[in-house]
Parts: C-alpha cells; structure tokens; sequence
C-alpha cells in the first residue's frame, strides 16, 4: 500500500509517517519499477506501536532501541512511569504559580521579587515547578544522539535526565577546557605549546557546535511535523 494509504489507516499525517522514516524507526519496502515506498500490513502495525509508544511521551530514540530489540519493554516504561510522575508534580507547583500570578493586574520588579522568593520557599519544601532548562535538555538530546548513540549501554544511561546532563555538561567541558588548560600551561613554560591538539579539539568544537546548530534548525521543523494529542 502507498504512504497516504499507510497514514489513513493510523490516523496520522504522511508527514508525521515520513518524519518516523527520517528517524529509522520506519524501512518501507520499494515497488521494483518505481520509486514509491510500499507499506506492509507489518509496517502499519509497527507505526501504531510507535504511536502507541509516544502517547506514552517515550523518546524517539528510546523508541528505536525498544523496536531493534536493543531494550525491555518494561525497564523502559518503568523508568518512563516515573518520569512522568516527576512531570506532574513539576506542574502542579506551576499551576499553582499561575493561579498565583493571575490575581495580578501586572509584574513589576517588586513582585517579580515576591514571587521568584515564593518558588525558592516552596521549592525548600519539597514542591517542584517546571525547569528553565530546554537549552540543556537540547544539548543533552544532541549529545546522545550524536556523540554517544553508538552505545546501546549509555542510551539507555541518559533516560535519567540528571545523569544524562551531567554526562552532556562533562563532555563538553572536557572539550572546551583540554585546549584552554593546555595554552594557559604552556604560557606558564609548564611544557611545549602543542599545536597540533588545539588545533584537533578546535575541529572537534567546530564540527559537533554547527551540529548542534541543525539540530535545533531540524528538531524545530519535527515538532511542526509530529502530532502530539
């Protein structure tokens, strides 16, 4: 059957079908004499998995290592389980900020004050509110999925989200401070300027920073094509 019939059949968009195919978690056979994908029964009973799945807020890369059989079903949505127990209580502490705030005619420094005072209290207390963190939760995604996503073991390492930070933050300040370590020590007379490693940690820096540029440019574009109910 053609794509369109495909996304008929699971109630998507042939965008939202081609988007999973971009991520691999989808490989259509091809018709011999032309060049359209031909979706099998198979292939739509795995899209409904993966919408199954992201109904669950399970990660496309965690997706893709439960389809290739590279991790448990029930580790899995165990650990995924929690974290949205996490999420909710982030929300509830936000809801309640914003019930709190709604009272206001406007914010003014003064209660901006007042009201970051208010969350630091609470937060003492054991309430949770939402993190300002998306750009190291995007710094995070990159680095798994581009640096470390050769190891099933160190996928599976970044489904906790502190551990998975710390282990993004660790690498790129490896990166950045070898170089500057290295010129401060040798400013110093500590030993010999070694061009040839800053110049390889300036090609890495370079290489994995434009990386992560697209990234951002790409998963901005997924999340217009992606349908999320």
């Amino acid at each position: 059957m053609r794509i369109s019939e495909a996304a008929e059949r699971t109630g998507l968009k042939v965008s939202n079908v081609r988007f999973y195919e971009r991520k691999g978690l989808l490989s259509p056979a091809r018709e011999a004499d032309s060049k359209y994908r031909d979706y099998s029964e198979e292939d739509v009973q795995r899209i409904k998995l993966i919408l199954l799945y992201r109904k669950m807020g399970v990660s496309i890369d965690t997706i893709y290592l439960l389809l290739n059989e590279k991790a448990g079903m029930k580790d899995i949505l165990t650990r995924q389980k929690e974290e949205l127990k996490m999420q909710i209580e982030n929300l509830q502490g936000a809801v309640a900020l914003c019930s709190l705030i709604l009272q206001e005619e406007q914010l003014n420094a003064e209660k901006l004050d007042e009201y970051l005072n208010y969350v630091h209290k609470e937060e003492e207390k054991g309430i949770h509110f939402a993190e300002a963190a998306e750009l190291l939760e995007d710094i995070t995604q990159f680095t798994k999925s581009n640096v470390f996503h050769w190891d099933p073991l160190i996928v599976r390492i970044f489904q906790r989200p502190w551990l998975a930070g710390l282990i993004s933050a660790g690498f790129w300040i490896v990166c950045i401070s070898v170089p500057v370590l290295h010129i401060i020590s040798a400013a110093m007379g500590k030993e010999s300027l070694n061009l040839f490693l800053i110049l390889l940690f300036m090609i890495i820096l370079a290489i994995y920073t434009a990386g992560f540029l697209a990234y951002r440019r790409e998963r901005k574009k997924d999340s217009q094509e992606e349908i999320k109910e």
